[in-house]
């Protein structure tokens, strides 16, 4: 599918079927770029996620931007860092990480980044407390399931079923707001 200018300042101007034809043309692109460097395609589908929740929120930018797919890639690279940095369960190597090295996000993905991170805390308060705990244990303090199921007393299996409910909450509520964002404005 090809994106022109058109399209771009359709969805800059906030038409719902400008976005979807973007998504459409550039969610393999992202997911699997994502994918490379995460190595875990539950991780990749939420950085995807992620990349196009903040294409849609910044779309009134994107009437200056000349090329999308760059766009897209710094946005997504820069999404890929900070999930990176807010998970150190996770281990590149040198060269991967030398590859992706550029200027630090700026002050508003920054903000942007940590109102995501508010509206993940929100949800994940309002999961039950064992899910809640092992979605802590994982994603806070970095601990392998096996770890996990030691300090809680709880089978490695059920540390491993909690915490795919819980992604999947979270992807879940994700896409809600996605499908708000799109039908708001």
């Amino acid at each position: 599918m090809n994106i022109n200018k058109a399209i771009i300042e359709k969805l800059a101007e906030g038409d719902h079927n400008a976005f979807h034809q973007v998504f459409k043309a550039f969610y393999g692109k992202v997911y699997y770029f994502a994918l490379g460097f995460i190595k875990n395609q539950t991780d990749a589908d939420d950085i995807t996620q992620m990349v196009f929740t903040k294409l849609w929120m910044k779309r009134s930018m994107l009437a200056e931007v000349e090329n999308i797919d760059t766009y897209l890639y710094t946005i997504t690279k820069n999404t890929v860092l900070n999930f990176i940095s807010s998970n150190k369960s996770h281990i590149l190597d040198i060269e991967t990480i030398k590859n992706l090295r550029e200027p630090s996000p700026s002050q508003q993905e920054q903000v942007e980044a940590q109102d995501l991170q508010i509206l993940i805390d929100m949800i994940v308060s309002n999961m039950p407390p064992q899910r809640q705990a092992v979605y802590r244990m994982s994603r806070e303090e970095g601990l392998t399931n096996e770890e996990i199921s030691q300090k809680m007393g709880i089978q490695k299996k059920t540390v491993e079923n909690h915490l795919n409910l819980a992604l999947g909450d979270i992807r879940k509520m994700l896409k809600i707001l996605i499908l708000l964002l799109c039908n708001w404005g």
